[in-house]
């Protein structure tokens, strides 16, 4: 990457001067998201309607999500409906229930890889309302060995969260440590919640132990997809009062992400600050954002477009807004400016999302 285009990025993101990216994005961003996917054609069009209707899904616009999804094929229109469905106010619990009615019914007709996201999604529903029982039964049909790992990690973590501990410890005690499709991440990040809530609820020694089984499953020479594994336990850690082997685990978790040559390295070290900064480390998590602003910086324009929602999470994750903003707006300025709009649609709608997602419709001013 030329020296001038580094040096404006690096301006941007760490406020230096008031610079080139202080216009702001199509506003609301929302709507500037949609009428680009709308405006693709093919595939790209199905794919990132999708994006834009669950993002609306999210933020609870149930008719704005049901209107684009009803032009999206029986899969992924059930995904929207289902997402709509864990994310609507719980005094909306007959929509709801009518809403996993209708993704049960489109799962039934989806043919493809879906219906296992969609097993996993119809798990998460129930387990939203209060229907243990059939979440965990559900959890445990999910056709397909990482899904299913991670559709009983989480309704571990719903039914943690309720207060059920022993249904939770016996739902992640199920859960399969393979090393093949690396579901021991899942297990051992199923074990950690366990272990926080009984810690959470006056049982130290308990929560150690199971905090002790969780770290066990982790490989003793980990690749660096184990990262946000060691990041999770050592949070886990921290909250159940262990603060050195929390340290430990972290820097483990840095060194691996340090390793990573990819462009995903970027959202890996800001998770890894903000893992140091829920562990009370503020000066490690400076550290590790600041390198992942660096090697954000020396990507090519295309390449860190790519990374910049992930990063920009991560980042926010961190409490680095001005960072996770400004990584947003460089992309937005790259893809506006693009000879070829319709070779960055698919960032450009992205970062978008990202940004209603992190920012809402807030005007984008640097801070």
């Amino acid at each position: 990457m030329p020296a001038s285009i580094r040096r404006r990025f690096l301006i941007v993101v760490f406020g230096v001067t008031s610079g080139l990216f202080a216009g702001a994005p199509p506003s609301p961003p929302l709507k500037d998201a949609q009428a680009l996917g709308q405006a693709a054609t093919g595939e790209d069009r199905i794919e990132l309607l999708q994006e834009v209707a669950t993002t609306l899904a999210r933020r609870g616009a149930a008719q704005a999500a049901l209107d684009l999804a009803a032009q999206l094929p029986t899969g992924r229109r059930a995904m929207v409906v289902l997402e709509l469905a864990l994310h609507l106010p719980d005094t909306a619990r007959t929509q709801t229930e009518q809403l996993a009615l209708d993704g049960q019914t489109l799962k039934s007709l989806t043919p493809d890889w879906r219906k296992a996201r969609l097993a996993r999604l119809l798990a998460r529903v129930q387990a939203r309302l209060g229907n243990f029982e059939a979440a965990t039964a559900l959890a445990h049909t999910v056709p397909d060995t990482e899904e299913r790992a991670f559709a009983q990690q989480e309704i571990t973590a719903a039914l943690c969260r309720a207060g059920l501990v022993e249904p939770a410890r016996q739902l992640a005690g199920t859960i399969e440590d393979s090393r093949r499709y690396g579901t021991y991440r899942q297990k051992s990040a199923a074990l950690a919640d366990v272990a926080r809530t009984l810690h959470r609820r006056g049982n130290p020694e308990e929560a150690a132990t199971l905090l002790a089984q969780a770290e066990l499953l982790l490989p003793k020479k980990p690749g660096w997809s184990d990262g946000l594994a060691l990041v999770v336990l050592a949070e886990a850690f921290h909250a159940c009062g262990d603060a050195g082997k929390a340290r430990d685990l972290m820097a483990r978790a840095e060194a691996l992400a340090q390793t990573i040559a990819g462009s995903w390295k970027a959202a890996e070290l800001a998770r890894v600050a903000a893992g140091w900064r829920t562990c009370d480390d503020a000066a490690r998590a400076h550290a590790a954002l600041e390198a992942a602003v660096q090697f954000l910086a020396g990507l090519n324009p295309w390449a860190r477009a790519e990374e910049a929602a992930p990063f920009a999470r991560a980042a926010a994750q961190a409490g680095a807004a001005v960072q996770a903003r400004a990584a947003l707006l460089a992309t937005l300025d790259d893809a506006q400016r693009a000879e070829n709009r319709d070779a960055w649609r698919k960032p450009h709608v992205r970062t978008l999302l990202a940004w209603a997602e992190l920012f809402e419709d807030a005007p984008a001013e640097k801070e």
